[in-house]
Formats: structure tokens, sequence, C-alpha cells
């Protein structure tokens, strides 16, 4: 597991360019257009710091978190001290989890489904399958891969809150072309009020194409494919795009 996951005040920071509100208001019209079910309770696979918690919990759903790192986990507990009837953390590895309840939507966001193989993919829509309702939807942000096909590519922001900067750089590596791995290295240069710190760490994971995709989806037993849209707007379906940023897909629990 990548070291970055070890800081998660410094990896809230370097992914606070989201606008949580907004993209709340993404899954709630997907919840309106797309679900078959009312939605009350959510789960977010790879969670970290779970920085949509506290937005879903205010507007009214019980929020569950997943995510294998300790560190991430016990950040997000100490967050949910405000709220904690309306929270539940799990420390779990996404490829072989259960719930001890279903839950009424899935989300994972920032290419957060961390598997090497095909048997770990589907390992994992098979244990999503098991805690989401029929005709409940699953929301993949940036999981589907249309533009990364060189994997030769590095990219680089700079965020601050509270006095806390950091400079993120993120870059991918080819590992085996064939079995579509690729190495995501990420590294904080980090600015603590005058306390100055590099971390880096990489993860290992596999690519999923945009047409296996679609053919693994047709071919799941629990699972229908409903769309996929460009950066986050559900007006921009993929179809018409010449440039895509932040994709999302979501499929429906069958």
């Amino acid at each position: 597991m990548s070291e970055v996951y070890n800081f998660p005040k410094y990896y809230e920071v370097a992914f606070s360019f989201r606008d949580i509100a907004r993209e709340v208001d993404v899954f709630e019209e997907c919840f309106r257009q797309f679900s078959k079910i009312p939605v009350r309770s959510v789960l977010e696979i790879a969670c970290g710091n779970s920085p949509h918690m506290e937005e879903l919990v205010k507007r009214g759903y019980q929020y569950n978190g997943l995510d294998i790192n300790e560190a991430m986990i016990a950040y997000s507990r100490e967050k949910a001290q405000a709220f904690p009837e309306r929270v539940n953390l799990v420390r779990a590895d996404l490829v072989n989890f259960e719930l001890d309840t279903k839950v009424d939507f899935v989300f994972t966001l920032l290419d957060s489904i961390f598997v090497k193989n095909s048997g770990e993919l589907q390992s994992h829509f098979d244990r999503v399958a098991d805690v989401l309702r029929k005709g409940g939807l699953y929301f993949l942000d940036w999981c589907v891969h249309f533009e990364i096909a060189t994997f030769e590519d590095a990219v680089s922001w700079e965020m601050e809150q509270n006095n806390i900067r950091v400079k993120t750089t993120v870059q991918w590596q080819a590992i085996s072309r064939s079995e579509q791995t690729f190495r995501e290295t990420i590294t904080f240069e980090v600015d603590d009020r005058g306390n100055k710190n590099k971390i880096t760490g990489s993860i290992i994971k596999r690519a999923v194409y945009p047409q296996e995709f679609l053919f693994f989806i047709d071919r799941q037993q629990h699972f229908e494919f409903v769309g996929w849209w460009n950066n986050w707007n559900l007006k921009k379906p993929l179809k018409d795009q010449i440039k895509i940023d932040r994709p999302i897909a979501v499929v429906r629990r069958i």
C-alpha cells in the first residue's frame, strides 16, 4: 500500500480541490434518475479520509466506509465522533469484505479499485453485489481508463489548507501491457507550517479499458450498465466527448 495513505491529513489537503457538495448533488441526481430503490444508506469503497461523509450524513444518509489502511480508518473515525450513530467504518480489503447490513448505494472515487488482475476485479464486484440491494447503484469515478493507454504521464498540483501546503505529483508507469498492470506513484511535497517533508509511495493496479468494462458488466449476473459521463456531468455522455476528464460510470444491481 502506498506510503502516502499513512498521512491522511496531508492526503485530505492534497485532494481538497474537489467540490464535495456538488459531487453529492450528482449522487442524488443519480438516485433520482437511475436508482430503482429509495436511497437511505451508502457505502464508500476505499473511503480513505472519508471526505464525503459529513455532507452525506448532513443530508440524512447512513454512511458506511471501507478501507484497508489503518491510519485512514482511524482518521475517519475521529471525524465521525460528531455523529457516531450515522457512521459505520470497516477496515477490510475491497477484494474480500463483508458488511453486517445491505446498503442502497455504493461508490468508489479517484480510481480507487485497487486490483491487480481479473480475478480480483471479479471478486470485488461479487462482494459489492453481496452488500448492494437490488435496484441500487454502483458509482465509479475515474475507474475506467480512457486516456492512460501509454502509462508514461505525470501530473502535479498544489493545494493549501490551514497553513499546510501540499504539492502532489502522480506518475504512471506500465509494468505489463499484456496484463494491463501499471505502477502508480504518488509524491507529497509538504510544507506543514514550516516543517517540510517529502513522502512517496507506489501501488500496482490493473487498468480497465472502456470496451472491456462494458463486456465485463454485460457478463455479470448481478449488474447492468446504466451509463457513463464526462467530468461528473450527467449532461455530458462520454460518446459525445473528445477530451475526457474524471469520467464517471454507473452500473445497477439486478
